[in-house]
Order: structure tokens, then sequence, then C-alpha cells
């Protein structure tokens, strides 16, 4: 499935403000496999 990068980022914020993976999964509906995705690229994004 394909997420515009305003709701990935939306929920990199989520767990930015201190919550947890699971939860994100939850709230987002998207695995949790695919959040730490989504932080790996940000996070090389910025180098």
């Amino acid at each position: 499935m394909i997420y515009s990068t305003d709701f990935k980022q939306g929920a990199l914020d989520y767990i930015k403000e201190g919550h947890r993976h699971v939860e994100a999964s939850k709230v987002f509906d998207v695995g949790v496999r695919t959040l730490f995705t989504w932080e790996k690229k940000d996070a090389n994004k910025d180098t």
C-alpha cells in the first residue's frame, strides 16, 4: 500500500511525541515494522 508523505510524517510525529510504536501502529493502522522502516528512511534523509 502507498501512503502519503503527510500520513507518514504524522505517524512519525506521533512517535516523536512519546507514543510507543505499537500504539502508533494501532492509531494509524500500519505495521510496527513499517513504522521502523519509515523512521530509518527519515533518519537517513537528514544525512
